[in-house]
């Protein structure tokens, strides 16, 4: 048989195995797994000697174009899903947002004509945030019975998962709506993706550090001085606030029988917890982290441009990041995401005169994959299973994306080469974002993708973008 493209004489890389083997890939999908060297008929072939070959990354949270109070995140379609391809991520799932008084199908098709440009495949998780809804004591801010009965409209436009806050002021849900919320997410069957941190005790430490900074930075040695100080982020965002909010969630997604993620993991004690729950038996609650929580540490906001390190939860200490890789390493954590949230200098200036002003968010798309394989496959922390289990087959799992995350005949032929030899530098210079600045700026990666593969064509070669605009499909998820 011929095949459109032969990769030969690499090894193998998945959840399950490695192994050297040659990859035929046909007709868009992995048509056979061959002896190394087979010599096999092919248009095209890429020799990946010395090289692993592993399923394209998946990244299920990055955040194109968003919308916020400080503008738009910098990255459109096109330039973070170019910077999604050239780290080796050829599936990821953004978010939709609809606004006040737009109905959720409306919102998605919203998002999905925004997203045309994108040269990856695609998903997309619906967000429920309060909206205004008519009660017997008047308007009040919370989840209509209305958007609730909207859910089952995006689930069956191939929306999967549900964000949800609990917390940011707009988008925060109370307990009750958290809980309504939940009770759609299990009747229907879809995953409820959840940002989990105590937003009210959030708010108002934030408040209090306005009238009463010495109390609130009472910690730090020496105190803070001035609300431009970065570190005022984290101080205010304690990790016991994220431990009792993880206690919340899942308490409420064990009464209503929701299958709940966690969203951006990075502080141990409430880590911690989901691990408890696990050994108790529950079985349908998982976690994920970011790789700024396993690389950074809250001195970068500590710096004097630290609220360019903002991100929300926070970076924690070094002792919680040492923790986070062993809860990584023995399934605590289940996959590793980026958070793609780009702001740029200017953005983030918002804040040198009052952290509360700069928005909050780092970018990783681009990074993700090669970081883990640094910090964790270099380092011995992970083998190289389990590194494409975190980035690749986990994900794929979760977020409803069975023809995604493996390399196995009838999949799709999303394919990395990827270079364990190849350095390169983390600078803004050396990325493709639109963002002007870099979170990893010093740092240099051994190992980095050369050739990336979508649906069986070619979209990065020797490490250049040679894919085009629109390429990407939408993917109508269904667990």
């Amino acid at each position: 048989m011929a095949y459109d493209l032969l990769i030969s004489n690499g090894t193998v890389v998945t959840a399950d195995a490695v192994y050297p083997a040659d990859v035929a890939i046909a007709g868009g999908a992995i048509a056979a797994i061959l002896p190394p060297g087979s010599r096999a008929d092919a248009a095209q072939i890429r020799d990946a000697a010395d090289c692993y070959v592993i399923p394209g990354a998946i990244d299920a949270h990055l955040h194109q174009s968003m919308r916020t109070a400080a503008g738009l995140t910098v990255d459109d379609w096109q330039t973070g899903s170019t910077a999604a391809a050239l780290g080796g991520t050829t599936t990821v799932v953004d978010f939709v947002d609809a606004l006040p008084g737009q109905s959720l199908t409306d919102a998605l098709a919203a998002r999905l004509d925004q997203a045309r440009p994108a040269v990856v495949d695609y998903g997309l998780h619906m967000s429920i945030q309060p909206d205004i809804d008519p009660g017997p004591t008047g308007f009040m801010r919370r989840v209509s019975e209305t958007r609730i009965r909207q859910m089952r409209d995006a689930f069956d436009s191939g929306c999967a998962s549900f964000k949800m806050y609990m917390a940011y002021a707009g988008n925060q849900l109370s307990d009750a709506d958290l809980f309504r919320a939940l009770r759609e997410v299990a009747d229907l069957g879809a995953l409820a993706c959840v940002h989990v941190e105590n937003g009210d005790v959030i708010e108002t430490l934030r408040q209090l550090a306005g009238t009463d900074l010495a109390w609130v930075s009472r910690k730090e040695n020496p105190p803070v001085n001035g609300l431009g100080a970065g570190i005022l982020h984290a101080l205010t965002r304690p990790p016991e606030s994220e431990r009792e909010a993880v206690i919340r969630a899942m308490t409420a997604a064990e009464l209503t029988g929701a299958r709940m993620l966690i969203f951006h993991m990075g502080c141990a004690s409430a880590t911690e917890a989901l691990g408890a729950a696990r050994a108790r038996g529950v079985d349908f609650i998982w976690g994920e982290t970011c790789p700024q929580y396993l690389v950074l540490t809250d001195d970068c906001l500590r710096r004097e441009d630290g609220r360019l390190w903002m991100c929300s939860p926070p970076l924690r200490p070094q002792a919680d990041q040492d923790a986070m890789w062993k809860l990584v390493s023995n399934r605590t954590i289940d996959l590793i995401s980026s958070d793609h949230c780009p702001f740029n200098q200017t953005q983030k200036a918002l804040g040198v005169n009052d952290f509360r002003k700069a928005p909050n968010g780092l970018p990783g798309v681009e990074t993700r994959l090669s970081l883990i394989h640094h910090f964790g496959v270099r380092r011995g922390r992970i083998d190289l299973q389990d590194w494409v289990r975190l980035c690749c087959a986990r994900p794929a799992e979760l977020h409803a994306l069975p023809m995604k995350g493996h390399i196995a005949p009838g999949a799709d032929a999303d394919v990395v080469i990827f270079d364990p030899g190849l350095s390169k530098p983390l600078s803004a210079g050396e990325l493709h974002s639109a963002l002007d600045w870099s979170a990893y700026d010093g740092i240099t990666v051994d190992g980095w993708p050369r050739d990336v593969i979508s649906r069986g064509e070619l979209i990065v070669r020797d490490g250049r973008f040679v894919g085009q605009p629109g390429r990407g499909r939408f993917i109508r998820r269904s667990p």
